[in-house]
């Protein structure tokens, strides 16, 4: 997995890092005292920041990508394209990587926001790439699943699949899964892009895996919570709420977190889908949590609430303006947050 110097600083993609886990576990986390600074970034956010080297980036609806000092918000460079951003970037190397809704994918130079190659499908892409042995894994809305070369963007292969995917996908070793439109979870061979097995749930699949041992974890809009054998799709259990699940879960030792539009999030045991806790957020929870420690934080489409991961219990929660659908960053102490109004936060 390409991770080769994240510090509790560093966050690097959606749910921190591309092992897509949840969070920075060895990362120290204290109720925040107040606004450290807050960035105007114009539109709707809705994507995730990402943060590295103490730079953090956020994408704007509207097309805008801004480079912020992570102590200051202070611009270090910002960019705008033509069309509307949805995609969470993600950081590999100098490189951050974002897709677009005219269906392209862009790696940029780090440092300057410069276009180092760009790749063209047929519908938006919403997801947040991968990046794993050098290859970039990511869905369309035009119903493929593309891997690319991550030096110049070139394919090294695509498959066809049948329906729109708008979730991001899970990297392992040898196979990559991700949920799809058409109701399904995939597993394909991450060297050929061959279908290893799919497994249908009953309606579409928006939420990004976790993977635990041998078991991958993943949402449906079907109203359930799933856990399948990552070797053969098999359903080890699954997990109903009141409604559906496009929230992507966060997976902490034995336990794994999600939301769920019925406006709870669900503690669950991984073995045995034993109901640890469930914690009433009072409005629908799509974003994923995120973990540092004994901390779960998440966007509950309004106020920030951080719980104990091992009880629930509420230990702080902010109210911020224009309301809160992407995932927040836990990073060095502090709480990066980006709402529907534009606007970006530093809280510690």
């Amino acid at each position: 997995m390409e991770n080769p110097s994240k510090t509790d600083r560093d966050w690097i993609t959606l749910l921190s890092e591309n092992s897509r886990m949840g969070g920075s576990h060895d990362a120290s986390w204290q109720v925040p005292k107040g606004l450290r600074w807050q960035f105007q970034a114009g539109r709707a956010i809705r994507s995730a920041p990402v943060l590295r080297d103490n730079v953090l980036y956020v994408t704007e609806v509207h097309g805008a990508v801004y480079a912020l000092d992570a102590d200051t918000g202070r611009p270090q460079w910002t960019r705008q394209f033509p069309n509307w951003i949805h995609s969470t970037p993600s950081i590999s190397g100098n490189t951050l990587l974002l897709g677009c809704d005219d269906g392209k994918v862009h790696s940029l130079a780090r440092e300057t926001g410069k276009t180092i190659w760009e790749t063209t499908t047929r519908g938006e892409v919403w997801s947040s790439p991968v990046v794993r042995d050098e290859t970039v894994f990511f869905g369309s809305a035009d119903g493929r699943f593309y891997a690319l070369d991550h030096k110049n963007g070139k394919p090294r292969w695509t498959q066809s699949i049948g329906g729109r995917i708008y979730a991001s996908a899970y990297a392992a070793e040898k196979h990559i899964y991700f949920g799809c439109g058409d109701g399904k979870v995939y597993a394909l061979d991450s060297s050929t892009g061959k279908i290893q097995w799919s497994t249908p749930t009953g309606d579409g699949v928006d939420s990004t895996p976790a993977m635990v041992g041998d078991m991958v974890l993943v949402g449906s809009e079907d109203y359930f919570f799933y856990a399948l054998d990552a070797g053969t799709g098999a359903v080890r259990w699954k997990f109903e709420t009141k409604l559906g699940v496009s929230s992507s879960p966060a997976a902490s030792e034995d336990v794994v977190i999600f939301g769920s539009k019925d406006r709870n999030l669900y503690a669950l045991d991984i073995q045995t889908s034993k109901l640890r806790w469930k914690t009433f957020a009072g409005s629908a929870i799509t974003s994923p949590p995120v973990i540092s420690k004994s901390v779960v934080a998440v966007n509950a489409e309004g106020p920030v609430l951080c719980l104990d991961v091992a009880t629930g219990q509420v230990l702080w929660k902010a109210g911020l303006d224009g309301g809160i659908q992407s995932a927040p960053v836990l990073a060095g102490g502090r709480i990066y947050v980006a709402s529907q109004n534009g606007m970006v936060y530093a809280l510690e």
